[in-house]
């Protein structure tokens, strides 16, 4: 089995009905929470794929990072990054110490023989 990845995106309208689209595909759906548009996209996304078993994603997503200036009248910078840049970097207490350890080299921690 392989596994695709298909960008969908949600879009909360001014009446508060969610609607789901997949980037790239002609999938749509809707639903009165964003619940009930997850989980209405995911059976048309289905159904689609089912009718077209050659489907292929094709979008590329990226994020628009926005920094916004804290003083004066600096503007603001746009940049485009992945979609792995929303995961964050914030580092696990259990990583930063195994790194201290290991001297900041990266890869497995040096093996300690007792004896």
């Amino acid at each position: 089995m392989m596994a695709m990845h298909y960008p969908i995106v949600f879009e909360r309208e001014d009446s508060g009905v969610y609607s789901a689209y997949v980037a790239g595909l002609p999938v749509y759906a809707q639903g009165s929470t964003r619940v009930k548009a997850a989980s209405a996209i995911v059976r048309t996304l289905s159904a689609y794929l089912d009718a077209h078993p050659r489907e292929q994603p094709r979008a590329e997503v990226r994020v628009a990072k926005v920094s916004i200036p804290t003083r004066g009248r600096a503007r603001s910078k746009v940049s485009l990054v992945t979609a792995a840049a929303l995961v964050g970097s914030r580092t696990s207490q259990r990583k930063a110490a195994s790194s201290r350890t290991n001297g900041r080299l990266g890869g497995r921690p040096r093996k300690v023989f007792a004896g």
